[in-house]
Order: C-alpha cells, then sequence, then structure tokens
C-alpha cells in the first residue's frame, strides 16, 4: 500500500508541476494574467501535494521529527489553503470579465481568518472539520456565482464569451460537495476508516480533492500549452502618420495593417487580427473560418483585447477605438 501512495503522490507532484511551468512559460509568451494566475494555482496545488508527501514518508528521518509537523501543518497547510482559494477567486473574476476591488477582499477576509484560527494541529475534531469546509463552501460559491452571472445576464455577447467555462464550474460545485462529505466522513469517523475499512490513504489525502485538481491541472496545461503553440503571424505595415478609422478598417481586406490603437495598447498580431474582425462586427463563427482558428480560440483573443483596452464588450471597444482617434486628430491639429 505504502508503495502505491507513494507512486501516487509522486505523478501528483509532477502533473501540477508541469502544469505550473506550461502557464508560468505561457504568461511570458503572452502576459496574460490568467495564465500566471492559472500558474500559481497549479504552484500551490504543488507545495500542498509535497507536503502531504513529506508527511507520509519523510516523518520518520530525525530531521523532520517533532517541529516538522506543526511547520507542516499550520503554516504551509494554512498558507496554501488561503491561497488556493483566493486564486480560485481571481480566477472566477477573471473568467467573468470581472476586475479585483476592495469588495473581493472583503469575501475573502472570514476565510482567511477562520483558516488561521482553527489551523492548528491541537484543535477539536470540529476544528478541523471547520478548517476544511470553509474552503469548500467558498469554492462551491464560486461555482454558483458563476451560474447566476450567466443565467441572469441580458448581454447576448457576454453569455457567448463566458458559456465556455460552465464544465469548469459544473466540476467545481460537484467536486466541492464531495470533498466536503469525504472530509466530513474521515474527520468525524477517522478511526472507522483507518482501522476498520483499514484505508491508511485517508489519513492524508482526500481522493474526491486529487481528482479535482487532476482535473483543472490538465485542463490548465490544454490552455497553456494552446498558447505556447500560437503562432504570430506579421501584419503588414501602414504608412505612418495615416490614421485608421473604423470605416476604414472595415473596407480593407486581410492581412490587416497595424496601427497606432492596437501598438498603444500592447496587441498582439493575432489580437490585431481579431479586433479588426469584431470592428467589422463579425461573428466568431465567422472570425474563426476568416482566420482559421477554433471558436473557442478567437473568444480567448476577444477576452484579451476587452482585458487589455479596459473594455467591457464590443461596443464600449469601438466607442474607445473611435475616441481614440479623435483625439489623436485633435492633439495633431493644434
Amino acid at each position: 500500500m505504502s508503495t502505491t501512495i507513494f507512486i501516487f503522490d509522486i505523478v501528483l507532484i509532477i502533473i501540477f508541476a508541469c502544469s505550473c511551468t506550461i502557464n508560468v512559460t505561457a504568461y511570458c509568451k503572452t502576459k496574460h494574467v490568467r495564465e500566471f494566475e492559472t500558474g500559481m494555482l497549479m504552484f500551490f496545488y504543488c507545495l500542498n501535494s509535497m507536503i502531504i508527501f513529506m508527511s507520509e514518508f519523510l516523518l520518520e528521518l530525525p530531521l523532520f521529527e517533532g517541529a516538522y509537523n506543526v511547520l507542516t501543518y499550520f503554516s504551509v497547510k494554512v498558507i496554501c489553503g488561503i491561497a488556493i482559494s483566493t486564486l480560485y477567486m481571481l480566477l472566477t473574476a477573471s473568467l467573468l470579465e470581472k476586475k479585483i476591488g476592495i469588495l473581493h477582499v472583503i469575501i475573502m477576509m472570514p476565510l482567511i481568518c477562520v483558516t488561521v484560527y482553527v489551523g492548528d494541529l491541537n484543535g477539536s475534531v470540529s476544528q478541523h472539520w471547520v478548517f476544511y469546509t470553509i474552503r469548500q463552501i467558498y469554492l462551491a460559491c464560486f461555482a454558483f456565482y458563476y451560474f447566476i452571472r450567466y443565467a441572469s445576464t441580458k448581454d447576448r455577447e457576454y453569455k457567448i464569451r463566458i458559456r465556455e467555462y460552465r464544465f469548469v464550474f459544473l466540476i467545481g460545485g460537484i467536486f466541492s460537495v464531495l470533498i466536503f462529505a469525504e472530509d466530513s466522513m474521515v474527520i468525524f469517523h477517522f478511526q472507522y476508516v483507518i482501522n476498520t475499512l483499514n484505508l491508511k490513504v485517508f489519513m492524508e489525502h482526500n481522493l474526491s480533492e486529487d481528482i479535482f485538481f487532476v482535473i483543472l491541472a490538465v485542463i490548465g496545461v490544454k490552455s497553456g500549452f494552446s498558447q505556447l503553440i500560437q503562432r504570430s503571424e506579421p501584419a503588414a505595415r501602414m504608412e505612418p502618420g495615416i490614421p485608421i478609422s473604423v470605416a476604414a478598417v472595415c473596407e480593407v481586406e486581410t492581412p490587416y495593417p497595424e496601427d497606432p490603437f492596437a501598438g498603444a495598447y500592447g496587441l498582439s498580431n493575432r489580437q490585431r487580427d481579431v479586433l479588426y474582425l469584431l470592428l467589422k462586427d463579425k461573428t466568431y463563427q465567422e472570425m474563426g473560418e476568416e482566420l482559421g482558428l477554433s471558436v473557442g480560440t478567437v473568444k480567448f483573443h476577444a477576452h484579451g483585447i476587452y482585458e487589455k483596452t479596459d473594455s467591457r464588450n464590443r461596443s464600449e471597444l469601438i466607442g474607445k477605438y473611435e475616441k481614440f482617434y479623435e483625439s489623436r486628430e485633435q492633439t495633431q491639429l493644434t
């Protein structure tokens, strides 16, 4: 059994480390905050698994006796719990195209306070249960918030953009319940699980949580890798000093010319392609067919454009594009 658990721990660490590396590398290439947040989430998954691995296989060494338990379960476990829940919130806000504000800090304060207060090795069974349960409550709330937003929004374009994340939030909600149930069973019936069922793996692992982490890690690998292999196609240069209006953009054919607006907001070549199709009021399906991309990839680039230009939707983006050149022309006239 110990060999199986040893291999299981190593596999988890490798999966999380790979996902972390791929997403951080993708962030270095694209500068999308979402890749960085995903990479950090995978880092704390990996750190959490390493702590479990150390507690299961290194405690017998003299170096890890005594103070190690306190260091692991009070310090690192608390840090991992808070960091993972915070990153869930940041990713939820990013996927729903919401800015982080003081309200989000206030929302996280109860979790931080409770986690620090009850995250003690000498705590009671109830305290241990609260320590693990509050994280699942937050995870379930984030999933619930997504579906509330999706059902209540009147913006059809926004609804289309966030629709592709339904699976992630659905499994988040389902696994929050499964993890809660497993934690409750093990914490309140610990001796029965260990002695009667002879399931030593439950001493440190929550199998439902491990499966959930692996699913998110695989999704993270797929998303990060897709960004790493994206082609950067060169865009044709326009003559300097010639501004581009929305009407002018709608008349040109691909490859699209570069313009000061795209440069000012640091849009990549692929984002510039999507930008001009957004200005032409093309649907995501039409953009994908014209650029040879999947609809999901087009939506991803569109979201990146909205994020970089601080626009909530296509109408606001077009308005900013037009105002950019109006301001530019006024500056040139003066």
